[in-house]
């Protein structure tokens, strides 16, 4: 795990940020597996596609670090 103290540059924070969305979109996915309440299943799916959101966002973010671009 990265240490917080260690994020020192945008290209770092983004990169540890981007680590922790995949690993929320992957364990909601997990969830789904063993999920046997359709209601419980539909908010784990909502929370699944909303970490897929942001996995999208952050990886625009790196995208547009690395032409030069600013991030807003």
């Amino acid at each position: 795990m990265t240490d917080a103290n260690e994020l020192k540059t945008p290209d770092q924070i983004l990169r540890a940020a981007l680590a922790k969305e995949e690993e929320a979109h992957r364990f909601y996915g997990d969830i789904l597996t063993h999920c046997p309440s359709q209601i419980v299943r539909e908010l784990v799916e909502r929370l699944k596609n909303e970490e897929y959101r942001h996995v999208r966002m952050v990886k625009e973010m790196i995208a547009k670090l690395n032409l030069g671009k600013s991030l807003a």
